[in-house]
């Protein structure tokens, strides 16, 4: 065991200052676009596809990018329409079919933001199209939609880059990089956990539109609490382990929020990787008491 000693509250006093750089997530993929399809530096022309929470917290953020302008927007349900048009102003245009969007030619990237299920679709169709793709995480449902998209990417040139925040995070990258100098020494096991105190349902106007406004706890549409929370942390595992998990051995249950919901309120895994290193995990939304971490 490696004998390495730093002081954990100067590192985290340190960085909490610079915790807001990850909402910058965009910035290296928006660079990318610029010098792939510019050569120079003139502002990238980006469209939002799926202006819901997420989509305006994204939107909000490229708002403030001097070297973006969103030139369209898109989304099928009318409230979530209304509040993009009226965040982004009147000279984007804005859609309920995504297809009448991707055939924007002055489009170059398009920032996803759908729900899971639609990720996979939306991406290729907006590769196909010669747009670059900023897709949110999860990347897909099943190995197969990742697959396809990772194939389409590659046939057509496109940048493909998927919204795991932590990647452009200073905390993180500053850990990373003190583990790949030894300062951590070897590292047999990881524990995660991201714990909530919530049932994650939102308002609903109308009975019809409960699943597409709570999509989250439908199987249809996502795998809950591993796909919207775990997929984080499991990315950051893989990117400290620099491997990917060979096995993995876990369950799950609604214990807690017994309303109709078709996901998991609460989930315990264990990863095993080709190192032998475990990453244990769990996550649930009934108790907060000790956060995420």
């Amino acid at each position: 065991m490696e004998t390495n000693q730093f002081d954990r509250r100067e590192f985290l006093k340190s960085f909490s200052m610079l915790a807001g750089a990850s909402v910058l997530a965009a910035n290296p993929w928006i660079q990318s676009l610029n010098a792939q399809d510019t050569g120079n530096r003139q502002k990238v022309k980006l469209a939002v596809i799926g202006v819901g929470s997420r989509g305006k917290l994204l939107t909000q953020i490229l708002l403030t990018i001097p070297d973006v302008e969103i030139v369209a927007y898109c989304d099928n349900y009318p409230k979530h329409f209304e509040e993009a048009g009226n965040m982004i102003g009147p000279n984007a245009s804005g859609f309920s079919d995504y297809k009448e969007l991707l055939e924007m030619d002055e489009i170059q990237g398009v920032v996803i933001a759908a729900p899971l299920n639609e990720h996979a679709r939306l991406s290729i169709d907006a590769m196909n199209k010669g747009k670059h793709v900023f897709c949110e995480k999860a990347m897909a449902i099943t190995n197969e939609e990742c697959l396809a998209m990772m194939q389409v990417h590659r046939e057509t040139g496109k940048i493909l880059q998927i919204g795991h925040q932590r990647l452009f995070s200073v905390r993180y990258l500053k850990g990373m990089e003190m583990i790949r100098e030894g300062k951590l020494g070897k590292i047999t096991q990881i524990r995660a956990y991201w714990h909530r105190n919530n049932d994650w349902r939102r308002p609903v106007p109308s009975p019809g539109l409960e699943r597409k406004i709570n999509w989250r706890m439908y199987r249809e549409y996502s795998r809950g609490l591993m796909t919207e929370l775990a997929t984080h942390q499991i990315q950051v595992a893989n990117w400290a382990l620099g491997e990917i998990p060979v096995e993995v051995s876990g369950s799950g249950s609604i214990n807690y929020w017994k309303d109709g919901r078709e996901v998991f309120d609460n989930v315990n895994l264990v990863y095993s990787y080709p190192s032998g290193s475990l990453l244990i995990y769990d996550s649930f939304i009934s108790n907060m008491k000790y956060g995420c971490e």
